[in-house]
């Protein structure tokens, strides 16, 4: 192998690291800088063969609240709206309006639309927990009832789930 092609192997295999190392620091980034919310959640499912151990989460933030305000015949799939949070009894914040502009103030979390689906629903990416197997069943099975995710979200509105914990 040729200097030349020592030293192009040797970059490209540097912008891989950057790039993955680039991606990992994107998630991790609102566990590190945001704001801790908890929120409403039910678990869906405990495992997939692909994806590995998880408890799959539902919340109400999911639903459109409002297709006309939204005008989501016109929205395109993967359009951005963000979901206003609103800090309601015990800490636990409840789901404000859905807007289609970055709010200037307070917490949200920023979202895309999936039209994938009969009902269009909005993606924030926090649907999934990954845990070990034994921690994902015996979670799921004391979740059953209902479930509350603690949240970390930034102030450009990316979230991440710290934990899953019991419904006070």
């Amino acid at each position: 192998m040729s200097r030349r092609t020592s030293k192009w192997l040797i970059v490209a295999v540097l912008f891989q690291g950057a790039v993955l190392g680039g991606m990992w620091v994107k998630s991790a980034l609102p566990l590190w800088t945001g704001t801790e919310v908890s929120i409403v959640t039910r678990p869906v499912d405990p495992r997939s063969l692909f994806r590995g151990n998880y408890v799959r989460l539902s919340y109400g933030i999911n639903d459109i609240e409002n297709q006309q305000a939204l005008n989501t015949h016109q929205l395109r799939q993967g359009e951005v709206v963000y979901q206003v949070l609103i800090k309601g009894d015990g800490g636990i914040y409840q789901k404000g309006p859905q807007v289609l502009n970055k709010p200037e103030e307070g917490i949200f979390i920023k979202g895309r639309l999936d039209k994938s689906r009969s009902k269009h629903q909005i993606k924030y990416g926090i649907d999934a927990f990954f845990a070990p197997k034994e921690k994902t069943l015996a979670l799921e099975k004391q979740l059953r009832s209902g479930a509350v995710a603690v949240l970390k979200v930034t102030d450009s509105g990316q979230a991440g789930i710290l934990r899953v914990e019991e419904k006070p």
